[in-house]
């Protein structure tokens, strides 16, 4: 069932991606379900030439029946560990245009998404346009900048129990992190109460250029569901050179996607989590973990 919802969620996402160069990769970590064997054996899509657009432009149009592949771990590893393998896969390139004399420059995103489809992906737009406005926004030269999710619930209501641990759970992260980006000219013009730049530290909907992504993503010390924090801590206090933001994200927590069945276990996971964060914070500040540069 788990392999079924994944799929179609995939396919509804790439129908409405229509626009650019595109391709999904998948990281199944270490599931016994058959994901990579169902993904590789699908049709996703018709070919272009038997599909329509409604502006009729067919450049920009997207088969996707050739650009959906994925990776599978040997054994269950965690969510970090999953999507930093993914990263690694990335060909990072931008490539330069001269046109009636004007240049520009093509980038390299990634969007980092879960597969259940929680996260709209009619919001990639929007998180597009923060991110060039971010770029464009910076003195620096490179392209280093990612822009997190900030889920917004329209059609669903999130549970008291789930918004009291959210809420809880946000503001310990915040507390360990307080002045830790005091040291570092990553400014982030958001105006929100966490120095990690964004409100929404675990939104599972991120986008990023391909080098930022390889930068921030490379050899994860925390491995499972904390490792957002680890992301976000390297990209606002340890790198110079990249600049957070945030964009809302309608978002809908589906059926079976969701990290504990109960009350007991959502307590007990968020402060499983705030110790690893802890952590973290600790052997960082001691120098005891680094983050890698190649």
């Amino acid at each position: 069932q788990h392999t079924v919802m994944t799929c179609s969620s995939l396919e509804k996402q790439s129908i409405k991606v229509t626009t650019g160069q595109c391709s999904i990769l998948v990281v199944d970590d270490g599931s016994t379900d058959g994901m990579c064997q169902y993904i590789q054996q699908k049709t996703w899509l018709a070919p272009e030439k038997d599909r329509t657009s409604s502006n009729d432009s067919r450049e920009n149009c997207w088969s996707v029946d050739e650009n959906v592949s994925c990776i599978s771990l040997p054994t269950n590893q965690g969510k970090g560990a999953a999507i930093s393998r993914g990263m690694a896969e990335l060909q990072c390139c931008a490539t330069q245009h001269e046109e009636d004399g004007s240049h520009t420059c093509t980038r390299s995103l990634v969007l980092v998404a879960d597969a259940d489809g929680s996260g709209d992906i009619s919001s990639l737009n929007d998180m597009i346009h923060s991110l060039e406005c971010l770029l464009e926004s910076s003195s620096s030269t490179d392209d280093m900048a990612i822009i997190v999710g900030k889920r917004q619930y329209p059609q669903s209501k999130k549970s008291p129990l789930r918004s009291i641990l959210s809420w809880g759970f946000r503001t310990c992260v915040s507390a360990l992190f307080i002045g830790a980006g005091a040291a570092t000219t990553s400014s982030n013009d958001n105006n929100n109460t966490s120095t990690l730049g964004v409100t929404d530290t675990q939104c599972g909907f991120k986008l990023m250029s391909a080098e930022t992504g390889k930068l921030l993503y490379r050899q994860l010390n925390l491995k499972r569901w904390s490792h957002d924090v680890e992301v976000l801590y390297r990209a606002s206090c340890l790198c110079s050179n990249v600049r957070v933001g945030e964009c809302s994200v309608n978002w809908v927590d589906k059926d079976g996607s969701k990290l504990v069945s109960s009350g007991k276990d959502a307590v007990v996971m968020s402060a499983v989590m705030l110790g690893e964060i802890g952590k973290m914070r600790l052997l960082y500040a001691l120098g005891a973990w680094k983050m890698s540069s190649s």
